[in-house]
């Protein structure tokens, strides 16, 4: 098949992704009578409420804004409540062939740079990705650091410098954000001088001219966009199998009041 083709069938296969992620939204039970998006997951079901209103697809966070075909889309689904899964990853390296834009040697293969040219070839470079869903980061020792690398246990033959530490870890749930008191599990993304949502906006560009690969910056518009969508999400669980509805008897409680 011409390269041409191939790139084609992925870019149908994803926007075919992108659509049947919020048709199942419509599949949620009876008694559901606010907007929201209902998946069932291993114990029952899970449940996303937009706040602002009705998911726009248009929103910065669902378009290709870098070089590699990635979007925030791409590493937060709704139905893994807004981070990815093994089993998804899997699913969506079985449909592309491993070309689907997550499978990107930047950060998603176990190594910088792995060599991806063959499909026996990228299912060893993405071994992580596909079995534990983890996206490698680059970190260089920061400067003053009361610590240095001494050794580095590279069991991939990255052949990672003595400055830098490779952290794998799972794409952080963009929900819920409003929650938080810091930006990144170590803070990384945050400051005593900005707001949260001043961080959220650099985290935003941190990650589009990173994961994304985008050689230009977010514009202000952009950013904005980006984080008034993540920061209106709410997800949690709202049934259990054994329990029955998490919701039932005023257990949901009043509005969120985000003031």
């Amino acid at each position: 098949m011409p390269i041409r083709s191939v790139r084609t069938l992925v870019v149908v296969l994803c926007a075919g992704a992108l659509v049947g992620t919020f048709a199942a939204a419509s599949r949620s039970t009876a008694d559901d009578n606010e907007l929201g998006l209902t998946f069932n997951d291993a114990s029952g079901q899970i449940r996303t409420v937009d706040v602002t209103g009705d998911i726009d697809l248009d929103n910065p966070f669902f378009q290709e804004l870098g070089a590699n075909g990635r979007s925030c889309f791409s590493c937060h689904r709704p139905a893994e409540g807004w981070t990815v899964t093994p089993q998804s990853v899997r699913v969506r390296f079985a449909a592309t062939a491993g070309l689907d834009p997550i499978f990107r040697p930047n950060d998603g293969s176990n190594c910088e740079g792995a060599d991806v040219s063959t499909l026996p070839r990228r299912i060893a470079a993405f071994s992580l990705l596909l079995t534990r869903g983890l996206i490698r980061v680059g970190i260089d020792v920061p400067v003053g650091a009361e610590f240095v690398i001494e050794s580095v246990d590279d069991p991939y033959k990255c052949g990672a410098p003595l400055t830098q530490a490779s952290m794998y870890r799972r794409p952080l749930p963009s929900t819920n954000l409003r929650f938080l008191s810091a930006v990144m599990w170590d803070g990384r993304e945050s400051s005593p001088t900005t707001t949260i949502l001043q961080d959220l906006a650099k985290q935003a560009d941190d990650a589009t001219t990173g994961h994304a690969e985008a050689s230009l910056h977010l514009t202000p518009a952009q950013a904005q966009q980006i984080v008034a969508f993540e920061t209106g999400l709410f997800t949690a669980q709202r049934r259990d199998n054994l329990a029955g509805s998490l919701t039932a008897a005023g257990a949901l409680g009043g509005p969120v009041n985000l003031s």
